[in-house]
């Protein structure tokens, strides 16, 4: 018996329409295109209108945007990019005035001095770095205590009257401004000579002219190292015994330190015969005023005395 074929059945026929592509067709069209052409379709939620009449919430973050929402985001994108721009020229300019400010090489400079001798430099420059050391954060001259680094150079070299750090001609570079003192008396001994100013600082490096007073010791004592102190209180006496007689219109013409003393100090003024005798361990304020008074009321009497001792205080002896 001969079984003829079962005619299929339309149902398992699928439609053209659904039937997969071809190898063919699937060569023309890769996956990435059919991504990229549907992207739209696919797990996605379009924001925004591209209609000037249609408003939507968040449009200037949107995806959609409107030409007026699109003129908004540029001009939004404008600013933020000058701000940032702002910031930059302002970190650069505080940048600037930072390398401006520090102190990095330093040279040194003295009022009156063309040429700085090389020992006298290399002493001024070790004494400010010492300073910078111990404060390295007042390298930026705007943190600067000018005060404390005057001190502490005067510490190593008292000729120094003031001192400051002025700019350079190059960043980063400083000039450290050196006044020096004005030496109004000097005293030679051992081979070696100090110097008093009218505020009783005694220094041994002097850069202005030699001073014309000269302190005279007749005392017949030897200078020696254990002397020192109290040499430096002398001078320190003298000094400030010049700058009172100057203040009361009197002029001190010479000093003399007497026979087998350091304590007491025969003054003379100039024009006049008669000697001051002083103590350096009195006032010396004191014996200034006592000393114009003295040389008025000798002066208005026609006394002329060969000395007059004021070292008592309420007291004066003359001869």
């Amino acid at each position: 018996m001969i079984f003829g074929r079962r005619k299929p059945d339309r149902r398992d026929i699928a439609p053209r329409r659904s039937s997969q592509p071809s190898e063919e067709s699937l060569g023309r069209q890769t996956i990435s295109d059919l991504s990229s052409r549907h992207s739209f379709r696919r797990n996605r939620t379009l924001t925004g209108s591209s209609s000037a009449q249609v408003a939507s919430s968040g449009e200037l973050n949107a995806e959609l945007r409107s030409p007026r929402a699109h003129v908004h985001h540029l001009t939004s994108l404008r600013r933020r990019l000058t701000f940032y721009f702002v910031c930059v020229l302002v970190a650069a300019f505080g940048l600037y005035l930072l390398v401006s400010q520090l102190v990095a090489g330093l040279t040194v400079k003295v009022s009156g001095i063309d040429l700085l001798p090389v020992n006298d430099k290399t002493a001024y420059h070790e004494a400010i770095e010492s300073y910078y050391a111990a404060r390295p954060v007042e390298r930026l001259r705007f943190l600067l205590n000018e005060t404390a680094l005057t001190s502490h150079v005067q510490a190593t070299r008292p000729e120094v009257k003031k001192l400051s750090i002025e700019p350079g001609s190059e960043l980063g570079q400083a000039v450290a401004a050196v006044v020096p003192r004005h030496a109004i008396a000097r005293w030679s001994f051992e081979s070696s000579e100090r110097y008093v100013d009218a505020t009783g600082v005694v220094f041994s490096r002097n850069y202005g002219p030699a001073p014309s007073l000269k302190i005279v010791d007749n005392s017949g004592i030897e200078a020696s190292s254990s002397q020192v102190v109290a040499s430096n209180r002398f001078l320190s006496f003298v000094g400030q015994l010049i700058s009172g007689a100057n203040g009361n219109s009197l002029t001190v013409a010479k000093v003399t330190i007497p026979a087998f003393t350091t304590r007491q100090v025969a003054v003379t003024l100039k024009g006049e015969r008669t000697e001051y005798r002083l103590s350096v361990d009195r006032s010396v304020g004191q014996q200034v005023e006592d000393m114009a008074r003295v040389h008025r009321y000798l002066k208005r009497n026609g006394i002329t005395p060969r000395y007059v001792d004021i070292r008592v205080e309420g007291k004066a002896f003359y001869k």
